[in-house]
């Protein structure tokens, strides 16, 4: 029982300090963030962000974690991959349109930062849905699920940086999407 009751404050206190960072980056910027802000936002010790989140970075990946989890929360395996991935842009750019402003600030200060690597990882259900596409006919079988999964995700990562460029949005961010992966779906379809 104290093993799981210890987990769940493990887990409230990450949340508490994850969310402290994310203020603060959405505020000041990544590299305008330190972990003594972090701490001070939070009201805990420095040495208790630490033991929870080693590095400044962690806060990040933590981040994109969390939103790539929240991706396999919104579709059913099976869908045909078409819809499975409309589902998805569909939720990223209803996260992105609640966050951002923080988005926005952590992808301007995160371009000289080693995290900017990892902002766009392969989202592991892209490639299952393509694969699944693939096995059922739907898509053409002769590509690499995993290439085809890096072109959605480009695709994705590229329309998101026009999408948070200058003042108010300068197009409909869910509607790119859409229109962007029905393109390369139609070239993906097969006869």
């Amino acid at each position: 029982m104290a093993e799981g009751r210890r987990e769940a404050n493990r887990a409230r206190m990450r949340a508490r300090l994850l969310t402290a960072a994310l203020k603060l980056f959405g505020e000041r910027g990544y590299e305008g963030t330190t972990i003594d802000d972090i701490a001070a936002e939070a009201d805990v010790a420095r040495q208790t962000v630490l033991n929870h989140y080693p590095h400044k970075r962690d806060f990040l990946r933590e981040w994109g974690q969390d939103r790539r989890d929240r991706l396999l929360a919104v579709s059913d395996s099976d869908e045909p991959a078409r819809i499975r991935l409309h589902r998805y842009f569909t939720a990223l750019a209803a996260m992105n349109e609640r966050e951002r402003t923080l988005t926005r600030m952590l992808h301007v200060s995160l371009r000289q930062d080693e995290v900017a690597a990892h902002q766009h990882p392969v989202p592991e259900a892209t490639v299952e849905a393509i694969s699944q596409g693939q096995e059922r006919g739907e898509l053409r079988a002769d590509l690499p699920p995993r290439t085809v999964a890096e072109v959605v995700t480009a695709i994705y990562g590229d329309t998101l940086r026009r999408w948070l460029t200058g003042g108010p949005p300068p197009f409909d961010l869910a509607a790119a999407l859409a229109e962007r992966l029905d393109l390369l779906m139609d070239g993906l379809t097969t006869g």
